[in-house]
């Protein structure tokens, strides 16, 4: 088990949307064994922007963001539209790369897991290439702010791989992960409670928490399947060994 660290992101002030925070302040160790930081504007994870109004934009803009990578489903794109992709702002791409998390992405539709680690195993085994079409989408100068609907499973496995790579241990990899309870942790209960009386069925309570096991789990399985994060970004998911130079470079401010 990794060992529990006081470690908690800011979360920032953004009207219209939650669980939007920064990849940096996290430490890293890099393949010379030198420490430092991760950069701060260089990564935001975040959950759905649907609701980002005129000054949520502003924030951004100041913010220095220059490209929106959303994760989300085409069911979720049409009942809950990206203001980036349907009101474009000057100097911010608009990305979409679907990642399907079998949840969130079928309108809750489908069978429900006993446990997270059991979705984001079948994103790293079956969704490579789709994390592959993410990390070149990433690969962008400025700041790029990748979400999903809530920030949690879809974005938590782009997040854990992304710190994998720059040499952030896995005790700072969970606590990002956990963060989403402590920013969003009401609003799903919340959820929880409106989609078991929307569906007629009792929602399991994994599919609206963090809990740290999820992802401790979920790095066990990455590193006994496939050795570290940087190789399987290369190996299975195919990317080019200088787009993953680049963004590990980012994230560390060596850019």
């Amino acid at each position: 088990m990794s060992r529990a660290v006081e470690f908690t992101p800011a979360q920032l002030p953004l009207r219209g949307a939650s669980n939007v925070r920064d990849l940096g302040g996290y430490p890293f160790v890099d393949e010379e064994g030198r420490e430092g930081k991760t950069a701060f504007g260089a990564f935001l994870r975040g959950a759905s922007l649907s609701r980002v109004r005129r000054r949520g934009r502003a924030m951004l803009l100041d913010y220095g963001l220059s490209r929106v990578v959303d994760l989300r489903s085409a069911f979720e794109l049409r009942h809950w539209p990206n203001p980036f992709s349907k009101r474009p702002a000057p100097g911010v791409e608009y990305v979409s790369v679907p990642l399907l998390d079998q949840l969130n992405s079928n309108g809750l539709t489908g069978p429900f897991p006993d446990r997270m680690h059991d979705v984001y195993r079948d994103m790293l085994d079956e969704d490579a290439e789709s994390i592959a079409q993410v990390m070149t989408a990433l690969d962008s100068p400025g700041c790029t702010l990748f979400h999903c609907r809530a920030g949690k499973d879809r974005t938590g496995v782009i997040a854990m791989l992304l710190l994998g790579m720059a040499g952030v241990d896995d005790a700072h990899i969970i606590a990002d992960y956990e963060a989403t309870n402590r920013f969003m942790g009401r609003s799903l209960g919340a959820q929880r409670v409106g989609a078991s009386i929307l569906l007629r069925r009792r929602m399991p309570r994994c599919l609206f928490e963090a809990a740290p096991v999820e992802m401790e789990q979920t790095l066990a399985y990455l590193r006994e399947h496939y050795g570290s994060a940087r190789a399987y970004l290369e190996e299975q998911a195919g990317c080019e060994p200088q787009l993953l130079d680049r963004l590990t470079a980012r994230l560390r401010g060596r850019a």
